[in-house]
């Protein structure tokens, strides 16, 4: 995992997005969350500040750093202009130089993707993992026949599509079929 420390502005999901679209998978990490950080493959930095604060912390002396920013150099991080011409493939080479290459990726979803929105997502997800309908209404603050609702509506979408439900195990290999839930 690529671990990309936030500094609190719109390029920090810029970054995270852009590994991984390319194939790797990364994480917003928020500067006081570095002390507790375990093992990833590459530390993702934009600022010498924070390049000086990760530097400091003894638990990540051994991580690869990538400065994604101006007029540091140095011996121990890899530095990458974000203005310079070719910035995307200097950075996914050096990701592929710390990481290896990314992993295969997911198939292509099916043209007759089903399409949920966010929240139907997040909450079918929970309940087609094995959550009964009390303990998904709990944890997403909701009624169960909200949960119900949800089910239902997401049910119908796919019978609609010509793909059959009837069962929660059912929904959850269409859900992995489509890339809602990746196994």
């Amino acid at each position: 995992m690529a671990a990309v420390v936030a500094e609190g502005d719109i390029f920090d999901a810029a970054l995270v997005a852009l590994v991984e679209t390319s194939g790797y998978s990364a994480a917003l990490i928020e500067p006081a969350q570095l002390p507790a950080l375990r093992d990833p493959a590459v530390l993702l930095v934009r600022s010498a500040a924070m390049l000086g604060f990760a530097r400091r912390l003894p638990m990540l002396r051994t991580v690869r750093v990538v400065l994604v920013g101006d007029g540091v150099a140095g011996y121990d991080h890899i530095r990458i202009s974000p203005r310079a011409p070719d910035a995307q493939g200097a950075l996914l080479n050096a990701l592929a130089t710390t990481i290896g290459p990314p992993p295969p990726s997911t198939p292509v979803a099916p043209v007759n993707r089903v399409r949920v929105t966010e929240r139907e997502q997040e909450i079918l997800t929970t309940y087609t993992l094995g959550a009964t309908l009390r303990q998904t209404s709990r944890e997403h603050q909701i009624a169960e026949s909200t949960v119900r609702e949800h089910y239902r509506r997401v049910v119908r979408r796919y019978e609609e599509a010509g793909r059959p439900v009837g069962n929660k195990a059912q929904l959850l290999l269409e859900f992995m079929a489509d890339g809602w839930v990746r196994p």
